[in-house]
């Protein structure tokens, strides 16, 4: 992928998620598919987790294949009227370390879910 170009993302609903389990649910999916917002996983702050397009590429960095989240705040969920959903703003190729700061190693991708699909930058 490159800046600009777009991947059709799917929503795991609470129905699969509670049969097969959060993890399972979003590798079973794929590439580009997230779940939420839900809470109780990252205390009190609503958070929507996902494996972003390029984790299943043939050869992306090693933390791209992992699941990830963000939460609210910072970021913001707009459930739009299709079911679909909007995070803004962007979402880092980067990790938080724990402590405020970010990792230097990228992941790979930096981008935009809008209205369910993926757009990088």
């Amino acid at each position: 992928m490159a800046a600009g170009d777009t991947t059709p993302g799917v929503r795991i609903d609470a129905e699969t998620v509670k049969a097969d389990g959060l993890f399972a649910a979003l590798h079973a999916a794929g590439a580009g598919a997230y779940y939420g917002p839900v809470s109780g996983y990252t205390g009190d702050k609503p958070a929507v987790f996902f494996l972003k397009p390029n984790a299943r590429d043939p050869d992306p960095p090693l933390s791209a294949r992992s699941i990830q989240h963000v939460c609210s705040p910072p970021h913001t969920f707009t459930e739009e009227g299709d079911g679909t959903l909007t995070i803004a703003p962007s979402i880092s190729d980067r990790k938080h370390d724990g402590h405020g700061g970010l990792l230097n190693e990228s992941d790979g991708w930096h981008g935009y879910l809008e209205r369910g699909v993926w757009r990088e930058v």
